[in-house]
C-alpha cells in the first residue's frame, strides 16, 4: 500500500503521490536554458540523451541545432540540424542519431561532424541505441520496431504487436528504450500503455500507468543505470512516472506549471550512469535534472552491460531486407 508525500525541496516544488515506503524521493538539481537563440539558451527543447561521455544532448527544434551540455548544465557546443521536433539517441561512444522529420536516421560524432544518413519508410519518430551500437526505431506510421546496424544496414523488425480486443490498428508507438539485456520498451501514448518485448522481438507484457490507464499518457521513456524504467506522462501538462523492469509502479514526480520541479510539456528524458534524471521541458525552454533516485547498481560498466548483452543474444545477422 502505498503512502501519501508531499515533499518541499529548497529549488522548487517535486509533487509526488503513491510513493511506497522503500522508494527514494526524486529531488529537483538543476536547470538550465531559457528561452532564445543564444549559446546555451533553448527553445523548444524536445530530445535528451547522455552519452558515455556524461555529456547531455538536446534538440532544440525551433532554433535547428543539438547543443551539448555538461552534467550541470554548462554550455560546451552545437551544430545545425533541420528544423523540426526532432528524438535523439546517443551511443557509449558518444555517437549521436537524430530522428523526427521526414524518414531518415541522421549520424553524427559527438563533435557534430556528419557519418551517415539512412532512411525508414513510415516516418519514425523515435530511435534508441542498445549496448552494442545497434539502433531501434520506430513511430509515425512504422508499426513496427526496426533494428539495424550502427551504420544503417538493417538486422531485423518485428511487429509493435499488443492488440485491444476489438482493434484492427496496432497501437501507436512513440518513445522507445532498450535495457542492458537488450530488452525494448516501447511508449504507446494514445493506448496509454508500454510494451515490454525480449530482444528477439518477442511480445513480453504491457502495463498502463499508477494512476490508470485513462490518466496515463507515456510519451518517451528512459532506463536507469538501476534497471527501473522512466516514462514522461504527458497527462496534466508533464510528469515523470517510475516502475520496475517488469511494470511495477515505483513512483512519480511532476506536475504541470512553471516552477521547479513542474513541466509544460515535458517531452524529453534521459538517465545518466549515477541516476541523473534528465526532462526536456519544452514550453518552459529548459533542460531539468534530477537526482536521489532509486540507488544505482554498483560495478556496472559499458563492458560488463556488453558481456552481459552478448550472453543473452548472441550477434544479430546483417540481412539484404531493405529499410
Amino acid at each position: 500500500m502505498f503512502a501519501k508525500r508531499i515533499l518541499l525541496v529548497s529549488m522548487g516544488l517535486v509533487c509526488l503521490s503513491q510513493l511506497p515506503s522503500t522508494a527514494s524521493a526524486q529531488t529537483f538539481i538543476t536547470a538550465w536554458g531559457g528561452y532564445g537563440n543564444g549559446d546555451g539558451q533553448l527553445m523548444t527543447p524536445e530530445g535528451v540523451a547522455v552519452g558515455g561521455s556524461g555529456d547531455v544532448y538536446v534538440t532544440d527544434g525551433d532554433n535547428g541545432r543539438v547543443q551539448v551540455f555538461t552534467s550541470a548544465g554548462s554550455y560546451l557546443r552545437q551544430w545545425p540540424m533541420p528544423p523540426g521536433r526532432f528524438n535523439i539517441a546517443v551511443d557509449a561512444n558518444d555517437n549521436v542519431y537524430l530522428t523526427g522529420t521526414g524518414s531518415a536516421i541522421w549520424k553524427f560524432t559527438g563533435t557534430g561532424i556528419f557519418v551517415a544518413q539512412w532512411d525508414v519508410e513510415g516516418g519514425p519518430r523515435s530511435l534508441a541505441v542498445d549496448v552494442l551500437g545497434n539502433v531501434y526505431v520506430s513511430g509515425g506510421s512504422l508499426n513496427t520496431i526496426r533494428e539495424f546496424t550502427s551504420s544503417g544496414a538493417f538486422l531485423r523488425e518485428w511487429p509493435n504487436q499488443w492488440q485491444e480486443a476489438g482493434d484492427s490498428d496496432q497501437p501507436e508507438s512513440d518513445g522507445l528504450a532498450v535495457d542492458a539485456s537488450g530488452n525494448v520498451y516501447v511508449a504507446c501514448p494514445w493506448d496509454n500503455h508500454i510494451q515490454k518485448f525480449a530482444n528477439d522481438g518477442t511480445y513480453l507484457t504491457r502495463w498502463v500507468g499508477g494512476t490508470g490507464r485513462l490518466t496515463f499518457f507515456p510519451i518517451r521513456v528512459a532506463i536507469g543505470p538501476e534497471g527501473y524504467v522512466y516514462v514522461v506522462d504527458g497527462y496534466g501538462g508533464g510528469r515523470v512516472q517510475v516502475f520496475t523492469s517488469d511494470g511495477a509502479f515505483v513512483t512519480m514526480f511532476g506536475s504541470g506549471g512553471t516552477a521547479y520541479g513542474q513541466f509544460d510539456t515535458a517531452l524529453g528524458i534521459a538517465v545518466d550512469a549515477h541516476g541523473g534524471i534528465y526532462v526536456a521541458d519544452r514550453n518552459n525552454s529548459r533542460i531539468q535534472k534530477f537526482g536521489s533516485g532509486p540507488t544505482p547498481v554498483a560495478g556496472v560498466t559499458w563492458g560488463s552491460m556488453k558481456a552481459r548483452y552478448r550472453g543473452d543474444r548472441g550477434a544479430p545477422q546483417v540481412t539484404t531486407q531493405g529499410n
